[in-house]
């Protein structure tokens, strides 16, 4: 492979040898007066494609390609907008430039860019983030911004533009164009974009094609990719269906194509993936993650329209999976640890008997009381607190008259020794203690009753202790389960078979087969070392590559 040195060399070799024979060709014409306006300036045939028509300009694209990739790595992004912008090496016939940038800013063309990213021009958007560091690549370092530049203008633009023009071959055959000056020049100048002059080739997406096939051992012997090979025949094919009108064999060439494209960009894929994975910094592993958006980017698209199943959107960026789960659903994962899962119940609950009882309400069961010796007797009378006699015939003025008098002169002969009354004039055997022991009572409570616990809101009761009537207590969600584990809070499933990163792992991402390697390359999830990053794009892939008719031996194995 020659170097850098090399290439700048051949560079301008190729520079002096095409202006040379651009010269010589021009002073033929003129002389000749019979190869017109539509006759090629520089020679016909790149890579085994001889064109039909003029496509000098598309052809020479390449040309402001090396230049940019040589600013990219000084990182000259001035330098690199001006050529960009203002075009350095391809002059119209009118005298005016034309421009990458006139590719990649042209919305509604036949690639569908503009209607499947949503955005006028998805191209340009991409490249001007790159190169002002800006929208996705605010922050981004310089290597990474070089190698989304590099990539963007060599592989997704020349390559989106190449489709647009084989389409629009197809769309003027269809409509009944099949001359040279319709569908025949549009193919011609889907390769001329494609391949570039041969002098200029090592900046073309033809390259890109052959470098992978050397890193996936899907070259010829002359290190030809084969689906380079693959891509000219196709081209071949079609230009020669086309001069037949041949509207089925050019449209069959077209998919020939697009399928041997999905080849080789889905090779640049996997290899970033996988060199996120062997990178051992953080900046190499995110220089290659931009290097490979910048490549998917261009077959995204494709495997996107090749769904069989749409919907897959709900992408885990740990487990490097994708499932059909809602937006919603998607974004409700959350790793809980002893979570209380609401799936108990609002119950009143004894916590020393450990009993729930069948009040249903908060009301109710804050209304539980203690009362002791409820239900006993109200007394109004005498009362004789020792003998705890009763004598409701007394009242109050007799029943405080009792006294105990001793050797008490009552008149008579002898002294009176004992329990008298002296408003009644009663005497009564009683000691001392039970005659002073008479009272009189207003609804006494005889203590005749029962400790019970009354409810005062169900007025309900029953004999339990003190201790258990006071044990009563309302409990929201009583009995709910604690988890720990993955739970989704819009299904409620959970699981605790995913660890905590498993399941804080989910992002929805629209477009099935790009949601998985979307996540891969996503510039907010930085790379971790020892993640099989090639696996996971490969089995993103495999549903495009199927409807495609792409087998293993068709991608190769990464060397």
């Amino acid at each position: 492979m020659p170097s850098k040195e090399d290439e700048k060399m051949m560079k301008n070799t190729k520079n002096k040898t095409i202006t040379i024979m651009a010269v010589l060709l021009f002073a033929t014409s003129a002389f000749a007066g019979c190869t017109g306006d539509d006759a090629p300036k520089l020679d016909a045939e790149d890579g085994g494609y001889t064109y039909v028509t003029d496509v000098d300009v598309y052809r020479l694209m390449s040309e402001d390609v090396c230049d940019i990739k040589d600013l990219a790595e000084a990182h000259d992004w001035a330098a690199i907008k001006d050529i960009y912008q203002n075009g350095k090496n391809v002059e119209k016939s009118d005298g005016s430039m034309k421009t990458l940038e006139q590719h990649a800013s042209a919305s509604g063309k036949k690639h569908g860019l503009s209607e499947y990213y949503a955005i006028d021009a998805p191209l340009d958007d991409y490249l001007m983030a790159a190169l002002d560091g800006t929208g996705i690549f605010a922050g981004a370092s310089d290597s990474v911004r070089e190698q989304a530049v590099e990539k963007g203008v060599q592989n997704q633009i020349l390559t989106a533009y190449a489709i647009h023009e084989l389409n629009s071959a197809i769309a003027k055959a269809e409509a009944g164009n099949f001359g040279a000056n319709d569908a025949q020049h549009a193919w011609d100048e889907g390769w001329g974009l494609y391949h570039g002059t041969d002098e200029a080739k090592s900046c073309s997406p033809y390259a890109t094609g052959d470098k992978r096939a050397g890193n996936f051992a899907t070259a010829n012997a002359d290190g030809t990719a084969l689906a380079n090979a693959a891509i000219l025949e196709a081209m071949n094919e079609g230009l020669t269906a086309l001069q037949a009108e041949d509207l089925a064999g050019a449209t069959a060439a077209r998919d020939k194509i697009v399928k041997n494209l999905v080849i080789i960009y889905s090779q640049a894929t996997i290899r970033y993936a996988h060199k996120m994975n062997t990178d051992e910094t953080v900046e190499a592993a995110q220089t290659h993650q931009a290097e490979g958006y910048s490549f998917w980017r261009v077959i995204e698209s494709t495997v996107a329209a090749s769904n069989p199943t749409p919907g897959d959107d709900c992408y885990n960026g740990v487990t490097m999976t994708v499932s059909s789960a809602s937006s919603d659903e998607c974004a409700g994962y959350m790793y809980v640890t002893d979570y209380d899962m609401g799936d108990g119940s609002d119950i009143c609950y004894n916590m020393e008997v450990h009993e729930v009882s069948t009040d249903d309400s908060e009301a109710n069961c804050d209304s539980y009381m203690f009362l002791p010796n409820y239900g006993a007797t109200l007394y109004t009378g005498s009362y004789n607190s020792v003998t705890h006699t009763m004598n409701s015939s007394w009242n109050q003025t007799v029943t405080e008259g009792w006294n105990y008098y001793e050797d008490f002169d009552m008149g008579g002969d002898t002294l009176f020794t004992g329990c008298y009354n002296m408003i009644s004039h009663e005497m009564s055997n009683d000691d001392n203690a039970t005659c002073s022991a008479y009272i009189w009572l207003v609804d006494y409570e005889m203590n005749d009753g029962v400790d019970t616990c009354y409810n005062s809101a169900t007025h309900a009761s029953s004999e339990v202790s003190q201790t258990v009537c006071e044990a009563y207590g309302w409990y929201v969600n009583y009995g709910a389960t604690i988890f720990t584990g993955c739970y989704n809070t819009v299904t409620h499933a959970t699981s605790t078979e995913m660890t905590e990163a498993e399941c804080n792992g989910f992002s929805y991402l629209s477009g099935f087969g790009t949601a998985g390697i979307n996540g891969i390359y996503d510039f907010t999830n930085v790379p971790v070392a020892g993640t099989d990053y090639q696996t996971a794009v490969r089995a993103h892939l495999q549903p495009a590559w199927d409807m495609l008719g792409i087998t293993a031996e068709d991608i190769g194995t990464l060397q």
